[in-house]
């Protein structure tokens, strides 16, 4: 069972220490835990409690009000601000909440209502990204598990796919992008999503997949042929060492650039002729922009 301290709290929800401490002892609202030596903590259901709180009082309900209200009635108003016009701060939290409860039902009103009214790539933007990092947050202090990762994810995953449908085809004449991810590396949201960005600008980009190994990359090369390769390597790879890596598939590809992104590429001092190093998006996609008109 993962447990909270007051501050982890405080960090998570935005709500003060001293303010919680107040709606514990005038309300009767939360009543945390306590260890043998008589220090407070706070349980999962604690926290989704405190989340659902915050939303309503964010919202106009007074304190006094979601005191005197069952867990069925928060959970109805909380439902109901779903579907209302709110601050990005408040459609944050309720994806937050819905994203905790793994409610499908709740996260898809948000996001699908989002896209409705400011198109696709803004409220990745706008909405998807700053939740995506805020989500960072519950990750180091365990709030959400590897499970809650992979709800979202398909979610997104769906929502990208159908916004690729709406796409014109590109030109098959343009120079193609083959986009991959190697083997245990965990960034399909951002590869997905670059791919969307690269197709809704008309480039010919090509998605071929993830946790590919250094055959299945390269067999994709010899089937596609493409201009540029394109990944990202985060983590160290899979029964070769960097190096190794990048040099072979470099060697494999010839006259084909190779474009790596990530964390590790932090500290390649020398990189093959055919490889960039670029790790800002949109650097990413005016090199290719610039790449596909020339």
């Amino acid at each position: 069972m993962v447990v909270y301290s007051i501050k982890d709290i405080e960090e998570i929800t935005g709500i003060k220490a001293h303010t919680l401490r107040i709606w514990e002892k005038r309300y009767n609202i939360i009543k945390p835990e306590r260890t043998k030596t008589n220090i407070r903590y706070y349980t999962e259901e604690h926290l989704k409690y405190i989340l659902n709180l915050t939303l309503l009082n964010n919202n106009g309900f007074k304190i006094s009000q979601i005191a005197g209200m069952s867990d069925i009635e928060i959970k109805q108003h909380t439902s109901r601000l779903s579907n209302a016009d709110q601050t990005i701060e408040d459609q944050l939290d309720v994806l937050t909440i819905g994203v905790i409860n793994m409610d499908e039902n709740s996260v898809n009103v948000i996001i699908d209502k989002y896209i409705e009214e400011h198109g696709f790539q803004k409220t990745m933007d706008v909405l998807i990204n700053p939740f995506l990092e805020k989500l960072s947050t519950y990750w180091i202090s365990g709030t959400i598990k590897s499970v809650h990762e992979g709800f979202i994810s398909e979610i997104l995953r769906q929502k990208t796919a159908i916004e690729l449908q709406k796409l014109k085809q590109p030109d098959p004449k343009q120079k193609k992008i083959m986009l991959y991810l190697g083997e245990n590396e965990q960034q399909a949201l951002t590869l997905i999503f670059l791919h969307y960005l690269l197709r809704s600008k008309g480039m010919n980009a090509i998605l071929v997949g993830f946790d590919l190994n250094i055959k299945d990359v390269l067999d994709a090369y010899q089937i596609i042929e493409p201009d540029y390769i394109y990944t990202i390597i985060n983590q160290e790879v899979k029964d070769h060492n960097l190096d190794t890596y990048i040099n072979y598939i470099a060697k494999s590809i010839r006259q084909t650039t190779f474009v790596i992104s990530g964390f590790l590429m932090n500290s390649q001092k020398n990189i093959p002729d055919n490889c960039l190093n670029l790790n800002d998006m949109d650097t990413i996609i005016d090199f290719f922009s610039n790449a596909s008109s020339t």
